[in-house]
């Protein structure tokens, strides 16, 4: 009887504390980023510093990135293109506007990724797509 009572509070504790996970991941998930709660407020802004220049936003350690950085210092495109860097993985201001971007374009903003080229009011997503869009402004 009293093994039935030690496994049956033991049961009890342990569904106990899985709850207590549970509900806490649930709030985490449900709580809503800054980012995005201010997109919901402000569809329309476009996150432009100068609307005639793309906005090519990387991540300081991401390997794509390097490949298209690269890429646009072999074909010399910044001395045809002038190009806006930001870099999203250290600057918080950087990946909100990287958001607002993705938005504008309708993409989920949730999993959007670099290297990501705004340009246009246009959403050009990973190294293809980039060095595409590119080559085609610089008529390479």
């Amino acid at each position: 009887m009293k093994q039935v009572i030690i496994t049956s509070l033991a049961i009890l504790i342990i569904f106990g504390l899985l709850s207590i996970v549970v509900w806490g991941s649930k709030n985490k998930k449900a709580q809503p980023m800054s980012i995005q709660s201010s997109q919901k407020n402000s569809p329309t802004v476009k996150p432009t510093i100068n609307d005639k220049s793309p906005i090519f936003f990387y991540g300081n350690t991401c390997p794509h990135c390097e490949d298209v950085e690269e890429w646009i210092e072999d074909n010399k495109i910044e001395e045809k293109i002038d190009i806006i860097k930001k870099e999203v993985y250290d600057n918080r201001e950087n990946a909100q506007e990287l958001s607002l971007a993705a938005q504008n374009c309708g993409l989920n903003t949730n999993s959007i990724g670099v290297p990501f080229l705004y340009a246009e009011n246009k959403c050009y997503v990973g190294t293809p797509d980039i060095v595409s869009y590119l080559s085609q402004k610089a008529r390479l």
